[in-house]
């Protein structure tokens, strides 16, 4: 299935592997960027991209979709980055299961259904897990509040730091 999302790996198509053979790292980050503070998700994925992390794939959508099963199931490890709204009042990450309770439509999946349908379609489902950068500003324009600005900047130090400790574990494991 082709993805709705860009793939900011542009080293090559198809899913990428470490020197090991392991499979990646794969962070979602979503959310509509001309909705303020609901954009955050895609802007720590585009931050993170940027900074070319071995053994991780960002790939970045408006919304999650069906499509998205068939890498999450692929991956070592899925991080879904997406803004909270009314949410906690500091950054969380926050591990999550398959949703098996629902049906799975085109329109608002949640990364529990992604991970729900990627086991029933492909037999497998990475750990995963949530990172929600509060926001207060969900109207339309461009641009974060003050309180998305400073989640920015908490979620991405907490994923480099989950990510740091991750390739460290595997290092050592290996």
């Amino acid at each position: 299935m082709a993805s709705s999302c860009r793939n900011c790996d542009a080293t090559e198509p198809g899913p990428r592997r470490s020197r090991a053979g392991a499979a990646p790292v794969l962070v979602l980050g979503y959310g509509n960027p001309l909705r303020r503070d609901d954009g955050l998700g895609v802007a720590l994925a585009e931050t993170l991209a940027a900074e070319v992390r071995p053994g991780v794939e960002v790939r970045i959508c408006q919304q999650l979709t069906p499509d998205l099963a068939e890498p999450v199931s692929r991956a070592a490890a899925v991080v879904f980055v997406d803004a909270a709204v009314g949410g906690p009042a500091r950054v969380r990450l926050q591990r999550l299961r398959p949703h098996t309770g629902s049906t799975l439509g085109t329109h608002d999946c949640s990364p529990a259904g992604v991970l729900a349908l990627a086991e029933a379609l492909y037999g497998r489902v990475p750990p995963a897990w949530l990172l929600a950068l509060p926001g207060e500003d969900f109207g339309l324009g461009e641009g974060f509040s003050p309180r998305g600005e400073e989640s920015l900047r908490q979620g991405l130090d907490r994923l480099r730091r989950w990510l740091d400790r991750r390739r460290g574990a595997a290092r050592a494991a290996g």
